[in-house]
């Protein structure tokens, strides 16, 4: 049975890259009843088409990977991806490998034959692929000839990007020109394990996303392997003719509950088709709002919070922030932020606290001495205290004080739907953000599950110093005070840390 290459160790035959080679040695020789053609062989068009969707009734869906291709600035540059050219002879005969780089000429981008191979009579056919390697086998240079040769070395390959992995190939059998136009395939399956879940927008629209899966796996027979992740999906290439029932069987988890499939009815495979075979759950989660849950508004601003277990953020929301703390006693929040006369009427009667998915800037030039006058003049009895959550109302102090520089915010300007406006954190709220909801002094467990949270997204993740709003006046320096690593840092004074705004549902 055909095993799936990113498995396989590497044999005899090696892919190396040659250091010793002159030009002359790796241009295809003119014979005696060859005819010479002035033009040098060109590629003229790169064209790569996406993976193809399989039988519908395998429920597949189109996985396409999107092939980009690095630009290098010269032939000599060590960035610029590269395509092979095979050169077949009437026989059938591969006789020489030409590497093509992809590099910028006067602001076009172009592939330029690295050695200016000439076009002859002699070329019969062309395998295109991508990437390029120079072959070596039995310490020689060694030319494939057909697809499947490339397939057989591709699969004897180590490598770790996906990319590296994908081969593409294309052939042209009847070579009427210098200029070429490549059409590439990919040249194996692909096969895709997601889930998906339902979330309303309201009574009668509704949005799909994907669920966040771990511990993917698959088996062919007796070898288990495991796909890579990928934009939410898990994916792994295979050169298998065939899937049957329990000869193949995938395993995953979700929500720390494992599951086993298998298949109903046999499915054949081909090449630059995939396959993708759905994971579904024995429910479909919960409905109450918790930590790490996606704050995600519409297009058209409605609130719609997404549940942690998601992969990603599906078309059509926009990821504002990540729930990191729910709030028990809502009547006391307002009531210590002078909240009482606002209209905030929570989440599936839930409130909570939300961290964004980008920083705020730093406090601004400003002496210590003129914080704490403007929390004095603004009557914010507690503005020294670690245990209250007035983060909104210290900010709001500081937003009115005038010529008091207070930039943090200057970036958070956005008004959210059913939410306060963003503020800076008071101490209090640093704790359950980065020490998480026991908070236990020392401990960053809050903080490494948002950033677990955050990272799904590509969003800015907590890290070093963090400031807070809560001033100290005590013994030694004045000035607000920050928390490193789940403990209150021993500094205090005007911090350069930028920091990480919230707001409350």
């Amino acid at each position: 049975m055909k095993q799936i290459y990113s498995h396989i160790k590497l044999a005899a035959v090696s892919l190396l890259i040659f250091s010793a080679c002159t030009q002359d040695e790796m241009l295809p020789q003119i014979g005696e009843n060859e005819t010479a053609v002035s033009d040098v062989l060109t590629i003229q068009n790169v064209n790569v088409a996406n993976f193809d969707t399989g039988n519908s009734t395998t429920r597949v869906i189109n996985d396409g990977v999107t092939v980009l291709f690095e630009v290098g600035n010269s032939l000599e540059d060590v960035n610029g991806d590269e395509i092979g050219i095979l050169l077949i002879d009437k026989d059938g005969i591969g006789f020489a490998n030409e590497p093509f780089k992809y590099i910028n000429e006067n602001g076009v981008n172009k592939w330029v034959s690295k050695n200016s191979v000439s076009y002859t009579s002699k070329i019969k056919k062309v395998i295109a692929y991508f990437p390029y390697a120079q072959i070596v086998k039995d310490g020689k240079e060694f030319v494939p000839s057909s697809v499947n040769e490339l397939k057989e070395l591709k699969k004897e390959e180590e490598t770790t990007e996906f990319k590296d992995k994908d081969l593409l190939i294309a052939e042209i059998n009847d070579i009427q020109s210098h200029q070429l136009t490549i059409n590439f395939k990919h040249a194996f399956s692909l096969i895709a394990f997601s889930a998906e879940a339902t979330i309303k927008l309201d009574d009668t629209e509704e949005i799909s996303y994907l669920l966040d899966l771990s511990d993917v796996s698959f088996s062919i027979g007796d070898e288990l392997y495991t796909p890579e992740s990928m934009s939410g999906k898990y994916i792994c290439l295979v050169d298998e003719e065939q899937l049957v029932k329990n000869d193949f069987r995938y395993f995953y988890t979700i929500d720390n509950i494992t599951y086993s499939k298998t298949l109903k009815d046999p499915i054949t495979l081909a090449a630059n088709q995939c396959y993708t075979f759905p994971c579904p759950t024995s429910s479909e989660g919960t409905a109450d709002i918790a930590v790490g849950d996606f704050y995600c508004t519409t297009e058209s601003n409605k609130t719609i919070i997404l549940p942690r277990n998601a992969a990603g953020i599906p078309t059509g929301l926009t990821c504002k922030g990540i729930v990191f703390h729910i709030i028990d006693d809502f009547e006391t929040f307002k009531s210590t932020n002078d909240l009482n006369d606002s209209n905030l009427n929570g989440y599936q009667e839930k409130h909570g606290l939300v961290v964004s998915t980008k920083k705020g800037n730093n406090f601004g030039t400003v002496a210590a001495a003129d914080i704490e006058q403007a929390f004095i003049d603004g009557n914010a009895e507690k503005y020294t205290d670690t245990e209250t959550s007035n983060g909104y109302k210290l900010t709001q102090i500081l937003v009115g004080t005038e010529n008091l520089g207070f930039i943090a915010l200057n970036n958070h300007t956005e008004k959210l739907n059913n939410s306060t406006a963003w503020y800076a954190p008071s101490f209090n709220e640093l704790k359950y953000l980065i020490q998480g909801e026991n908070t236990q002094t020392g401990s960053t467990s809050g903080q490494e599950y948002i950033n677990k949270q955050l990272k799904k997204i590509n969003a800015d993740e907590l890290a070093g110093t963090i400031p807070s709003v809560t001033f100290y006046n005590g013994v030694g320096d004045h000035g607000l005070r920050l928390m490193t690593g789940g403990s209150e840092n021993g500094w205090h004074g005007i911090p350069g840390e930028a920091f990480y705004p919230i707001c409350a549902f």
